[in-house]
């Protein structure tokens, strides 16, 4: 096999891991429990081809916007979940091993663990805020589309919501983690050989750095305008 046909299909077979990964954890609510999450396979391939593009092109954007908001919205739920339970953590345990090592005779760790912690509470209370305020809204906004609301619940739900106020403040709390990769590589250009701990963990950083920018563009791109669309026909029957 051509060696550059054979580092694609890695490459492929990764992506499509990060992906698929997060929809396979079962989903627990208060009644019951999940096993896994169903999608469109369209649109599992097109986030497929989305993370594997270096490209953040409108294409994707437009393309994405022709699925149903209730599974974009599932997507997003997924991805949250599967970054909190298990990226996170993932990242942490790196750290941990790092300090328990190298703790004693490399200063970089000192900065970095700082920054990594109050990076890791600010992402935290962001994805937080999404799944306890944004997802529970904007599916409010799907259930009165489909009739399951009545017109005094939907103007009393508008009268303490809307999307334009999630947009505001809308923190770019996804682009902050490249400062982790600063840091590390700083480090990594001052030594010719830097410990492989280090090497794992930049690693690990500039994939979820990587996630969290495709992330970000599904929510700014996709998720908000269908939700602002849907909010506005919806504030129209009223």
């Amino acid at each position: 096999m051509n060696p550059r046909t054979y580092e694609e299909l890695i490459s492929t077979t990764k992506m499509y891991e990060l992906v698929t990964e997060r929809l396979d954890e079962p989903v627990v609510t208060q009644k019951r429990t999940f096993e896994g999450i169903e999608l469109n396979h369209e649109l599992v391939e097109l986030i497929l081809d989305l993370y594997a593009s270096d490209s953040d092109a409108d294409f994707f954007h437009q393309k994405l916007r022709k699925f149903s908001l209730e599974e974009i919205v599932t997507y997003i739920h997924a991805s949250h979940r599967y970054y909190l339970t298990k990226k996170v953590p993932e990242l942490e345990q790196s750290l941990l091993h790092i300090f328990s090592k190298f703790g004693q005779t490399h200063q970089l760790l000192a900065s970095l663990a700082l920054f990594f912690n109050q990076y890791k509470n600010k992402l935290v209370r962001h994805f937080k805020l999404e799944e306890n305020l944004v997802l529970p809204y904007i599916r409010q906004l799907i259930q009165a589309e489909k009739g399951l609301l009545s017109k005094e619940e939907l103007r009393e739900l508008f009268k303490s919501n809307s999307i334009d106020a999630f947009s505001e403040n809308h923190d770019e709390v996804e682009e902050e983690l490249k400062e982790v990769s600063v840091i590390i590589h700083s480090f990594v250009e001052k030594d010719e050989a830097p410990p492989l701990p280090y090497r794992i963990f930049l690693n690990q950083v500039e994939l979820f750095e990587m996630e969290l920018r495709k992330h970000a563009i599904i929510e700014d791109h996709v998720l908000v305008p269908l939700a602002e669309e849907l909010e506005k026909k919806l504030k129209e029957t009223l």
